[in-house]
């Protein structure tokens, strides 16, 4: 609207009053130019002594100018982002906030590439806008090819208008919110909120290829806010990746990264795990810690996993060996720096690996599926329980010494609480005598109440013992559990070949615990000998809450020989030959800029020299690589060292290693 005579723009002021007194609609004619842009509210009254208060907002919206400039108006785009701007100015101005941004970390490796992120989106999530509430709901991670993240950005608005980015990865809290929103609609698009899948905090990335360059983004989202007006939509955090005017990338936000996998170096030795023996274990199961994210382990360093119990049904009182249990939790400890890494609990779920029982009313971890914790300093565990609950392990029972028939059968219900490793060890004289125990509420092997007393006998003398060989007493020798003789046949008399000894321990208070079996000899003929040991197992036993299962992580900066030597014969130019391009090379989308060549040398030495020459020996550039320990691939450029662009032809290069002056020669072709 400023053409002559009106060319001075802001101080002509009936070129102003053209440009704020009336609404003004101009078509966009598809040519860039400088964007001015003049805020005003249009004429009104203003009387004297009298205060108005403007407020006014920005929104941009595509929708055809036929609807702008029918006597309808018609612009359904713009009038839904008026409804959500309208609910902002009723609210004073308190915007509904994404969740806090994550922290994204990538570590390259072979073929892939491991995506861990931080908590703080959805421990430290508050939204003002909503009371304070934490409305977290799941994360969503990107992965693009071009720093502009186009290629992520094929979903499509309700005008066909491709507007949103396709995640390759997404995981939303188990809260019964998930699926497509139907409310806060984004041009007729709904926001979809996941597939209650839980929540984690790594992914790995395994379709890429070694030397191509990716830009990932994570992104934290929340559930909206349906019951505000017509709903708000859903919001996530901004990806930032700012380039400068040659297209180089000037800054990225945290929950951007940039990685690029590539093959291992040669003679890289890894870290390794390395689990330590703990003899005094006394639950059972498979522990398999993986390394995740290289960059984030803390060499050396030994960690520690313990296990929290839900006791199932009630403990037995004043007997601290006395539960039935299933673990419900565990917890990761750094003991070199000891401090808690990694906590996972019925308050604290990552995942899907806690469920409720509810005819138990416990909470268990997974024991048919390996349990896996999330990342925690570069580290997950995988974790294998054999059962629930502790399981006889009748396969593990029986003579250890000896062989005589004896008959033991465990209590149907109590021995329940007694899930212990125990031996029966017999002898040729008396070393063991019965406690005198109040015999009120002892049952039989059958769960059965025995009435009346007076068919149990305490105080006897017996040429065996029971020992618990999961738990020592306070002097250091193993807990032994009494024996107490049952006229089972109901004859008035306790006759050791006819009836059952009942085995169970005691409390503190000196009274019986409970019945964990009974012990019966069918063959008075065949009694056990001397040093003779019978033994029962509960090996499918989860672990108990005083067991720590160490492992450590083992580094070292020095490199396989040979190996290295090996490997360098594997080295290779990739394309080879090189024509016109390849898919290692960034896309620029300034077309005034010089496409930026690539060529990869893979299989290298993490430290060597490169040097390229024409098939007459002139040199043509002098490549020093000085990689990460596990990088083995260098990307050339294809310039001179005059910095001049190569001409076509066959070349030749040479690389040697500095660690040990290893070399190797190949040759190449370029076809422009």
């Amino acid at each position: 609207p400023h053409t002559p005579p009106y060319n001075k723009w802001f101080r002509n002021d009936k070129s102003m009053w053209k440009v704020i007194g009336s609404g003004t609609l101009i078509e966009y004619s598809g040519s860039i130019s400088n964007l001015v842009e003049t805020f005003a509210s249009g004429p009104f009254l203003l009387y004297k002594g009298r205060t108005e208060r403007i407020s006014m907002a920005e929104l941009h919206s595509f929708d055809p100018l036929e609807g702008l400039s029918s006597e309808q108006h018609g612009a359904p785009a713009l009038f839904e982002l008026k409804k959500i701007v309208q609910v902002i100015y009723e609210k004073d101005y308190r915007f509904a906030q994404p969740p806090k941004m994550p922290t994204l970390s990538a570590t390259p490796g072979d073929g892939m590439v491991i995506l861990t992120w931080d908590d703080m989106a959805d421990t430290k999530t508050r939204d003002p806008f909503l009371a304070n509430a934490n409305d977290f709901e799941g994360y969503k991670l990107f992965r693009a090819t071009d720093k502009k993240m186009s290629d992520a950005e094929v979903i499509t608005d309700g005008y066909g208008t491709a507007m949103f980015k396709k995640p390759i990865f997404q995981c939303d809290l188990a809260d019964n919110k998930f699926g497509f929103t139907d409310f806060g609609l984004v041009n007729g698009m709904g926001y979809y909120l996941g597939n209650e899948t839980g929540i984690q905090h790594y992914f790995i990335d395994t379709n890429v290829q070694n030397g191509r360059t990716y830009y990932y983004g994570i992104v934290a989202y929340d559930y909206g806010a349906p019951d505000i007006g017509p709903g708000i939509a859903p919001s996530e955090n901004n990806m930032i990746i700012e380039l400068d005017e040659a297209e180089d990338i000037r800054t990225i936000s945290k929950n951007v990264q940039i990685a690029t996998p590539h093959q291992m170096a040669a003679g890289y030795v890894p870290e390794e795990i390395e689990l330590l023996e703990n003899s005094e274990l006394l639950g059972h199961g498979t522990l398999t810690p993986e390394i995740l994210a290289k960059k984030d382990l803390q060499a050396n360093h030994v960690y520690g996993v313990t296990f929290e119990i839900d006791t199932i049904g009630s403990a037995i009182a004043d007997y601290p060996h006395g539960v039935n249990y299933t673990n419900d939790g565990f917890q990761i400890y750094d003991l070199t720096d000891t401090e808690l890494v990694y906590i996972e609990n019925s308050e604290n779920i990552h995942g899907n690996s806690i469920f409720y029982d509810d005819s138990l009313a416990v909470n268990y971890l997974d024991y048919q599926h390996t349990v896996s914790s999330d990342v925690f300093e570069g580290l997950r565990i995988n974790l294998k329980l054999p059962n629930m609950s502790p399981t006889p392990d009748y396969g593990n029972t029986g003579w250890v010494v000896g062989s005589k028939p004896i008959l033991v059968t465990r209590s149907k219900r109590e021995s329940l609480f007694f899930p212990w490793d125990y031996d029966i060890v017999f002898s040729n004289q008396t070393v063991y005598t019965g406690r005198n125990v109040p015999k009120s509420g002892i049952r039989d092997d059958a769960d059965v109440r025995i009435s009346p007393t007076s068919r149990l006998y305490t105080t006897l003398n017996f040429n065996f013992y029971v020992v618990n060989k999961s738990f020592r007493d306070s002097t250091g020798a193993f807990e032994k559990l009494d024996l107490v003789g049952y006229d089972s046949d109901k004859n008035d008399l306790f006759e050791i070949y006819k009836d059952k000894v009942l085995v169970g321990p005691v409390t503190n208070s000196g009274k019986w615990a409970g019945t964990f079996c009974s012990i019966s000899f069918p063959d008075s003929l065949q009694m056990p000998a001397d040093g003779d040991v019978y033994r029962m197992t509960n090996l499918l036993r989860p672990y108990w809450i005083t067991d720590t299962l160490k492992f450590t992580i083992k580094s070292t900066s020095e490199i396989d020989k040979e190996a290295l030597k090996y490997t360098m014969s594997k080295i290779q130019v990739v394309p080879n030959p090189y024509v016109g391009t390849n898919a290692m090379e960034p896309s620029v989308a300034n077309w005034y800029l010089n496409q930026r060549r690539r060529l990869m040398f893979t299989h290298l030495p993490a430290q060597c020299t490169i040097k390229i020459f024409t098939v007459s020996g002139v040199l043509v550039d002098v490549i020093n690589v000085n990689n990460d320990a596990d990088n083995g691939i260098v990307h050339w450029d294809m310039l001179t060292k005059e910095n001049l662009e190569i001409a076509a032809g066959m070349y030749l290069y040479h690389v040697k290693s500095k660690a040990t002056g290893d070399e190797k020669v190949g040759k190449f072709a370029v076809i422009k």
